[in-house]
């Protein structure tokens, strides 16, 4: 795969945080001089909410952090860096200085070639986030799923804080229903000829039913036919192997680091 193509994949990772400070309220976001920082509706610090980005690989490591830094520290807030690993080594290097080890690392996958649209299973039904009520329900299932990833279940609430956000041009969101009952979700982030695969999750009751895996060839369907050269995503333990078989491949890590809030 070409760097090309695996900077359009970077930029649709920044572009989730600029989207996800928008679903958040309150939620504060800031990009100056090739560093993102945002601060989110609490904080709870992870990947999409009191987090820090590098935009410009020109900006010295030490720079980034010492920003970084004096941002969250005026916030009262400890704050995640995401660090991916071959783009920012520089990154990595300064932070495993201080002291600190990654506390998530996730593969960042990316696709060329668009997948089929699948067939839906009989007794499935499948809705588009084309109201508040298929982002709650897709937020219902996420808050249930994501708890086997240690997420509590009214953090993920959180980042869907403003559900009128999701229904939006740059958001393609499915919600999989089984006897009326939301089971599935998976939703495309759309940033120019790249788009994001993101909150993909199953309930309980549901899981290997195939729904999830199902979701995600919707959206990453939805990615390429919206005109994306590529589709990306940051993969979980548990998503990683149904990826490779719809023909991710991995290009990058995507590490987090984090920093306690000031004594």
């Amino acid at each position: 795969m070409s760097p090309s193509i695996q900077n359009i994949a970077d930029a649709n990772l920044l572009q989730a945080i600029r989207e996800h400070a928008r679903w958040q309220e309150p939620s504060e976001c800031v990009e100056q001089d090739g560093v993102l920082m945002m601060a989110g509706a609490n904080a709870f610090p992870g990947v999409f909410r009191n987090c820090v980005a590098r935009t410009d690989g020109r900006i010295p490591a030490a720079e980034v952090l010492a920003r970084s830094q004096a941002f969250f520290s005026q916030r009262g807030r400890g704050f995640a860096v995401l660090v991916r690993g071959r783009r920012d080594q520089d990154l990595v290097e300064a932070l495993q200085a201080e002291g600190l080890t990654p506390l998530g690392d996730n593969p960042c996958m990316l696709i060329e070639m668009p997948v089929a649209e699948p067939v839906i299973p009989a007794g499935i039904r499948i809705e588009r986030f084309d109201d508040v009520a298929r982002v709650q329900d897709a937020m219902e299932i996420s808050a249930e799923a994501y708890e086997a990833l240690r997420l509590p279940a009214e953090e993920t609430r959180v980042f869907f804080g403003k559900p009128e956000a999701l229904v939006s041009p740059q958001v393609i969101g499915f919600v999989a229903y089984r006897d009326d009952v939301p089971v599935s979700t998976a939703l495309t982030i759309l940033s120019g000829e790249g788009a994001g695969i993101y909150w993909v999750g199953t309930t309980a009751a549901a899981r290997r039913s195939g729904l999830g895996e199902l979701c995600t060839r919707l959206a990453t369907h939805a990615g390429f036919a919206s005109g994306a050269r590529v589709v990306t995503l940051q993969a979980s333990p548990y998503g990683e192997p149904i990826y490779q078989r719809l023909g991710y491949q991995t290009y990058d890590r995507l590490l987090r680091y984090r920093y306690p809030a000031p004594a």
